[in-house]
């Protein structure tokens, strides 16, 4: 072989090391950056001259590894929003101290002290101020669930434009990727940034893609295409005739996606306050009414000291529906502690109290809804912390469950120091190897120049 060849192979032999170098030196300065992928230099021997070159790096990429990571954030991420969301709910169905449950115990404790001392203007106050309480209790409880809803569909708007930008975001990285395969340059960088998007969008609403021949992705989420090459659809959150979220894709149609919206924080939160938040406003409202119309049934059969019957002790709505929120102490009975229906007949006015007896009885019967005052509200408790519970094992499981998934998405994806030591010396002593050549061809070129 001459000495222009060996020149040759020597050359080729420093640009392929150097390159390979540069990817494992990449590998090792990215270990700790989020969504970077690991790089293997590619070299080729040369079939004639021999000699060695470099083909370019290739991006170690397992899409079936990431994609369980993907899952896995969505599950995860709807776990978490449904909890937190449960865990506001129930402090505001079973705060601390002075939770429904208390207040309407508390009335009818009133109640059975006034049976004692049924002139006595003291206790007569005493039963109107619980009253009012209890009143006041279910009203403000069931504005404090209502300030939750709308916070919720707050948080589903936030979230939907989160989606929106990262949707956008992956159209351009789609477009950008392209554009460099075509160029025939390296788009593992922005590979990298695409994927980190993709996994930002499937915690917020789950998402699978599927990539075509010119490294475009098409992005599934929901049912629907949310990304085609370079064009996105738009999420859009709003509400229904009947008050719950609607989620709709918006591109040259619309698409309701709202019943397939079950993973990533959106997901977690269409749950916990169309179906959890639901159902506890529901039990609330019908125990409010069932209440109510308890006491007012039996107050309303009482006498007053005035003679007066047939007032209610509360007022609410007609219906179940919206009964909490409507709950108040009756204005017959609002700064009136005299027309508290203690007195079971006109002839024990001013003295009687067995009305009072009927009323301070309630505390122990099942006659709210089949159950006691205490036994009613437990169970509405019972079911938001039931649920919260839940949640919060549903979201560590999915903590388990994505460590797994990341694990063996790192296996494949993830850069070994180790390996790329080891990857470093081994480049290092084939480039010395080749610059040593080179400078040995170099001296006996001088030589023979000089020879001449």
């Amino acid at each position: 072989m001459s000495l222009t060849g060996l020149l040759g192979i020597a050359r080729d032999g420093v640009l392929a090391q150097s390159a390979a170098l540069s990817s494992t030196g990449s590998n090792v300065s990215n270990v700790a950056t989020p969504g970077y992928t690991r790089r293997t230099a590619m070299l080729e021997s040369r079939a004639e001259g021999g000699g060695v070159r470099f083909l370019g790096a290739r991006r170690h990429f397992d899409r079936f590894a990431q994609q369980n990571v993907v899952e896995q954030y969505g599950r995860r991420s709807a776990a978490t929003s449904r909890a937190n969301a449960l865990a506001q709910i129930e402090a505001v169905i079973a705060p601390p101290t002075g939770d429904l449950s208390q207040r309407a115990i508390a009335l009818v404790e009133a109640f059975n002290a006034l049976t004692g001392f049924p002139l006595e203007p003291a206790v007569r106050a005493e039963v109107v101020g619980k009253a009012a309480a209890l009143a006041h209790g279910f009203a403000e409880t069931s504005s404090a669930l209502d300030a939750s809803e709308k916070e919720l569909y707050e948080r589903a708007q936030s979230v939907t434009n989160e989606v929106n930008e990262r949707l956008s975001r992956v159209a351009e990285l789609n477009s950008k990727i392209a554009t460099m395969i075509g160029l025939g340059g390296d788009p593992a960088s922005l590979q990298d940034q695409r994927d980190l998007v993709v996994q930002e969008i499937g915690e917020r609403i789950g998402a699978r893609t599927v990539e075509d021949s010119s490294g475009r992705l098409t992005l599934f989420s929901a049912g629907a295409v949310l990304v085609e090459g370079d064009r996105a659809m738009a999420l859009n959150v709003d509400l229904d005739p009947g008050g719950k979220l609607r989620f709709t894709a918006q591109g040259a149609t619309s698409i309701d996606l709202t019943s397939r919206i079950d993973t990533g924080s959106l997901g977690g939160i269409r749950e916990a306050r169309d179906v959890d938040l639901a159902k506890t406003k529901q039990g609330l409202d019908a125990f409010a009414f069932d209440l109510a119309q308890a006491f007012n049934q039996i107050h309303a059969d009482g006498y007053g000291l005035d003679g007066g019957t047939g007032r209610a002790l509360f007022t609410t709505s007609a219906t179940v529906n919206g009964a909490a929120a409507a709950m108040a102490l009756s204005a017959d009975i609002d700064g009136h502690p005299e027309r508290i229906a203690a007195a079971s007949s006109a002839g024990q006015v001013p003295g009687g109290n067995a009305n009072a007896l009927r009323l301070a009885e309630l505390g122990e019967k099942d006659v709210i809804g089949g159950a006691s005052i205490a036994n009613r509200y437990a169970a509405i408790a019972s079911d938001v912390g039931t649920r919260r519970l839940a949640a919060e094992n549903e979201e560590l499981l999915r903590s388990d469950t994505l460590a797994v998934a990341e694990s063996l998405a790192q296996d494949a994806s993830g850069v070994s120091l180790d390996e790329e030591m080891v990857d470093l010396s081994r480049y290092q002593r084939a480039f010395e190897a080749n610059t040593r050549v080179l400078r040995v061809v170099d001296e006996l070129l001088q030589t023979l120049i000089n020879t001449f």
